[in-house]
């Protein structure tokens, strides 16, 4: 017997939780060559792990058992609060020393995980043999892939995934049922167009003119996920952990899309931590505190003063 739900369902239960879009699309085998032949290019640069499960990520339904559907979510960061904070915030430093903005909220990982699995369990006292499993950044597939098929947006020259309201300052969440559901049959059309704002302003040219990124040559993984120190030549422009360049070169990111989050609370800590830094009063138990509630748990205290030290360096 085939177990469905209706797509209107999720839909409501997701925007009540506070995402701003979600639609599904049904598990099935993906060609994943765009992968294999990014890998062979070395753009992955030390990320290894990128290499790993190709099964599940050419084949998501090895997931769950039975799995039949995926569903993606997505949540806006871009806020009208976060905005006013970080105009106030730039009253009250000395430098400009900034972390990427997704990283001034609580950690995402685990907001959207909760507020994923608050959405199946409303669904199991409805349905109580709908089964299913929730990621965020922990699945071996590509969330941006997933995203794009079930029409929620279009894939940038910058490789992130755009969506035609919400633009591409949004963060990825998925679901695997057991379930069908309704499908989307559709793809959004490409509407960057001839716009190459966002390869133009990479400070480093890592944007590849086929939609993916080097990331030996991107500052976002260079401060974050390189271990040691940034290699020469880099330019960070202020940005000490992650980078919104091209980002806030993107026509879609223009202004703020949503008044606050439900699902993501911005981090105090975070705030603390980034006044310290630009008047260089930073200490560890401050770099402590906001690391262990927030988005930046994948950086060491050393490597963030050597990323400090970098961007000094750049703006004298």
């Amino acid at each position: 017997m085939n177990k469905h739900i209706d797509f209107s369902i999720i839909k409501s239960l997701a925007l009540e939780a506070g995402f701003q879009d979600c639609a599904a699309i049904k598990a099935k085998e993906y060609d994943i060559s765009f992968l294999s032949n990014w890998l062979n290019k070395g753009y992955n640069a030390e990320m290894q792990y990128l290499g790993n499960n190709l099964d599940k990520r050419e084949n998501p339904s090895l997931l769950l058992e039975n799995g039949k559907s995926i569903i993606s979510f997505i949540v806006s960061y871009n806020t009208q609060e976060f905005a006013d904070l970080q105009l106030n915030n730039t009253k009250n430093r000395n430098n400009n020393l900034k972390f990427a903005a997704y990283s001034y909220f609580d950690d995402y990982h685990k907001a959207i995980k909760q507020a994923l699995y608050g959405i199946i369990a409303c669904i199991q006292e409805r349905y109580p043999d709908f089964k299913a499993v929730a990621f965020v950044d922990s699945s071996p597939f590509s969330e941006k892939m997933i995203a794009h098929e079930a029409d929620l947006g279009f894939i940038g020259k910058n490789s992130l995934l755009i969506h035609k309201e919400y633009g591409s300052q949004i963060l990825l969440g998925e679901i695997i049922t057991n379930y069908s559901t309704d499908y989307n049959k559709n793809l959004i059309e490409d509407l960057c167009l001839d716009c190459s704002l966002c390869i133009e302003a990479c400070p480093n040219g890592a944007i590849n003119n086929d939609k993916t990124i080097n990331a030996n040559l991107c500052s976002g993984y260079q401060n974050m996920i390189k271990k040691g120190e940034i290699e020469e030549g880099i330019r960070l422009e202020g940005y000490i952990y992650g980078c919104d360049i091209c980002l806030n070169a993107c026509p879609f990111n223009s202004k703020p899309k949503i008044a606050n989050s439900k699902i993501l609370g911005l981090n105090t800590n975070m705030q603390e931590l980034n006044l310290a830094i630009n008047n260089n009063e930073i200490d560890k138990s401050i770099f402590n505190k906001a690391k262990k509630k927030g988005a930046i748990e994948n950086i060491k205290f050393q490597k963030l003063l050597s990323n400090i030290e970098k961007a000094k360096q750049e703006s004298n």
